[in-house]
């Protein structure tokens, strides 16, 4: 019988199996350094590496290797109607990480076929987000080599099934399952592991993190927020994504007008109207970064669990007192 948990951590070279979510913003490649070195796994996003942060794509890859030996992975969002530019991008940004050792990309949306033909030819493991049974028996068939399971506990985009759904409906499928959303402290992590998961992929923890390039009051807001002031919209992407309660997310309103609605609605307009509020989403959540007076805070519900600002490798060594069998 596989031992998934021991299959990930050896897809990963993790010592935990804990992933640390791409995030835009918050995977700064400090960060990213930072969780792989003290024995989790980073993951670089690399919008977040490029635009936000300013980094030259293989040098924002080679200041990582620099700051720690272990391996990390790249995060690739695959947008069906993004123009050739983006798709041109994402292929230049594979190619650099392929060359720079890369062993490990995630990939989330659409449909990563031809990452994972490539990937299969540089011995690269490639895990998938997906939202339900459908996705995820669609993505085993393509050839991933696993799952990250995203639940409606997470922040940022949300999922709309339990983490207990999953399992249940998923606990045959062959591959790995991550647990992706609402973990915040060791009691989550082994419930997850619990649960039957081989790891737990956490976002809102890292960003509460010294390393992090956030701004304080995003932190802090984390730190002082409990499960009650996360609020779902769908003004980020098309999707639910979680955030955290605050006057300029409420202002008007949490949910998109009827224009976009109707383009939502309509298959062949969709992607056209999840691409311009991602885009819009981009400029808002770019500056929580850099200006404590924005007040767009990505964040899921683990965020009751999370009660101080920690230094990475402090976090990471909270969750390693959890045996991994």
């Amino acid at each position: 019988m596989i031992n998934y948990k021991q299959q990930f951590l050896k897809d990963t070279g993790a010592e935990v199996p804990i992933v640390c979510d791409p995030m835009y913003p918050g995977s700064n490649p400090e960060l990213v350094a930072a969780v792989s070195d003290a024995g989790a796994f980073g993951v670089v996003q690399p919008v977040a590496l490029t635009s936000l942060y300013g980094h030259d794509f293989r040098k924002g890859l080679q200041l990582i290797k620099k700051l720690t030996n272990k391996p990390f992975g790249v995060n690739f969002t695959i947008f069906g109607g993004a123009n050739q530019k983006y798709h041109d991008q994402m292929k230049e940004w594979m190619e650099i990480s392929i060359e720079e050792g890369v062993k490990f990309f995630l990939t989330s949306l659409g449909k990563p076929h031809e990452i994972v033909k490539i990937a299969k030819q540089h011995s690269i493991k490639v895990y998938h987000d997906v939202p339900n049974k459908k996705v995820a028996l669609a993505m085993r068939d393509a050839g991933v080599d696993g799952l990250n399971c995203i639940n409606w506990r997470g922040g940022g985009q949300t999922g709309i099934q339990s983490a207990e759904q999953f399992m249940e409906e998923l606990h045959d499928i062959g591959i790995p399952l991550i647990c992706a959303g609402g973990i915040g402290d060791v009691n989550d992590f082994q419930k997850a592991l619990d649960l039957g998961y081989a790891g737990v992929q956490m976002g809102t923890r890292f960003l509460a993190t010294n390393e992090c390039k956030i701004t304080d009051s995003y932190k802090m807001a984390i730190v002082d927020s409990d499960e009650g002031d996360i609020v779902w919209t769908n003004k980020i992407a098309g999707n639910n994504s979680s955030v955290i309660k605050t006057d300029d997310i409420m202002r008007g309103g949490l949910r998109t007008g009827p224009v976009i609605n109707f383009m939502l609605r309509k298959p062949k307009l969709k992607k056209y109207a999840r691409m311009y509020l991602m885009n819009k989403g981009v400029k808002n959540y770019s500056r929580t970064s850099f200006d404590d007076n924005v007040q767009f805070w990505q964040a899921g519900k683990g965020v009751g669990h999370i009660n101080s600002v920690e230094s990475v490798a402090d976090v990471v060594n909270s969750f390693k007192s959890v045996e991994v069998t």
